[in-house]
């Protein structure tokens, strides 16, 4: 590959990044409202019973998903900060419910023996449907959106 050092080069270049950025920018929008009606029928449909830590912490990744989806969309001055906050909070809540999942589906096979291991493929199969979106996705949100750069101070002048 050769790289070309005119201004034109450059404008091209940039103009590709740019378009780049706006089609990632719509497609975790539309991955986040994917997301958000995926965990409103797991959670408020598919789950016979209701338990409230599960209904209040699904209920509290919807509304954040939702208000990153809005946010990246509407290309808000907060978008940046709440898609940050949204996919930590979608991690850690992946991690945690692919990690007890697992854990729990070997309790039961280890102690339940036949019977149990009917319960750890279904909790095998939670982890393993909740893993892209859950865990995945929001490492490449992170990835995309960078670090956090500090403002840096202006000098004050003599």
């Amino acid at each position: 590959m050769t790289t070309a050092t005119t201004d034109t080069a450059l404008e091209i270049d940039v103009e590709r990044t740019r378009r780049f950025s706006a089609r990632l920018r719509v497609a975790f929008v539309v991955l986040d409202l994917f997301v958000c009606a995926l965990l409103l029928v797991g959670i408020f449909v598919a789950l016979p019973d209701r338990f409230w830590p599960v209904d209040i912490a699904g209920g509290l990744l919807v509304l954040l998903l939702l208000a990153s989806a809005f946010g990246m969309s509407r290309r808000a001055s907060w978008d940046a900060k709440v898609f940050r906050l949204v996919a930590f909070v979608q991690l850690a809540v992946g991690l945690l419910l692919t990690l007890t999942s697992i854990a729990t589906a070997s309790y039961l096979s280890g102690i339940y023996g036949p019977v149990g291991r009917g319960g750890s493929v279904i909790l095998g199969l939670v982890a393993a449907l909740a893993l892209p979106y859950l865990v995945v996705l929001p490492a490449g949100k992170l990835l995309w959106v960078g670090p956090i750069v500090p403002a840096t101070r202006a000098e004050p002048q003599a």
